[in-house]
């Protein structure tokens, strides 16, 4: 692994190496810049371990509940699981 590089493990099962260049939130705040959104009137749902910056820096952050406990931890609200479709659930329940 090089510099620009780092590594996450989920339940010692799932391995990721991933660009520090290349991250979701690097995505999310281009495309944000793209179509004029401020991160403030963003929402972000996430479960996993590379979903933390992003639940941290959008304007609400949605764990659904069985997220790993660094995302619930981090986040601005939990939904229900995303078994039970815990992000329907709340895009019905707020954002319609």
């Amino acid at each position: 692994m090089t510099a620009d590089t780092y590594m996450t493990a989920a339940d010692g099962k799932l391995i990721q190496i991933m660009s520090t260049a290349s991250t979701k939130w690097n995505g999310i705040k281009a495309m944000l810049k793209a179509i004029g959104v401020k991160q403030s009137d963003t929402v972000y749902f996430g479960d996993d371990y590379d979903d933390i910056e992003l639940i941290k820096n959008c304007g609400m952050g949605v764990a659904v509940s069985n997220a790993v406990d660094e995302v619930l931890a981090a986040s601005d609200f939990i939904t229900e699981s995303n078994d039970t479709d815990g992000v329907a659930q709340y895009i019905e329940k707020y954002l319609l």
